[in-house]
């Protein structure tokens, strides 16, 4: 029974007969977070859950993870290197730099040019994303940085 829930609240249904070889890289993610759930965890602990996937599988399973958050008061604690999804979807971010911590908190105070481009090493502009109250993170080109 707490399989056929998980596979219904991750949206598998149409795919429960399948084997894991046969799904893509989404759906296979979403399958993993199925059985996940049955453990009923409160915390869940991922490591680049939307890597390697398309743009389309990115947002579902980060609304996945909202949908976990807000339904299911699962504790989500990710490991991104896509500090916009970050972003839009972390309430506290930790930024590392050179495996030490450099700074934690909100988005807006976490993801600021100065703090990421110490961070990552290159030229980053950060503006505010259009969507909501959030940063935005642009990666410049060398051909654009002047010399």
């Amino acid at each position: 029974k707490k399989m056929q829930q998980a596979i219904t609240f991750t949206s598998m249904t149409h795919l429960a007969d399948r084997k894991m070889n046969q799904l893509s890289g989404g759906e296979c993610q979403r399958a993993f977070i199925a059985r996940a759930i049955c453990q009923e965890p409160s915390v869940l602990l991922l490591d680049e859950p939307t890597a390697s996937l398309d743009l389309s599988h990115q947002i579902r399973i980060m609304d996945l993870m909202e949908k976990l958050k807000a339904e299911k008061q699962i504790t989500i604690v990710m490991v991104s290197h896509d500090v916009n999804l970050a972003a839009m979807y972390g309430n506290r971010l930790l930024l590392l730099d050179k495996g030490r911590i450099a700074e934690i908190g909100p988005p807006r105070e976490v993801l600021t040019y100065q703090n990421l481009e110490r961070s990552y090493g290159c030229t980053l502009l950060v503006d505010k994303n259009p969507l909501g109250d959030v940063p935005r993170v642009t990666l410049v080109p060398g051909k654009f940085v002047p010399k």
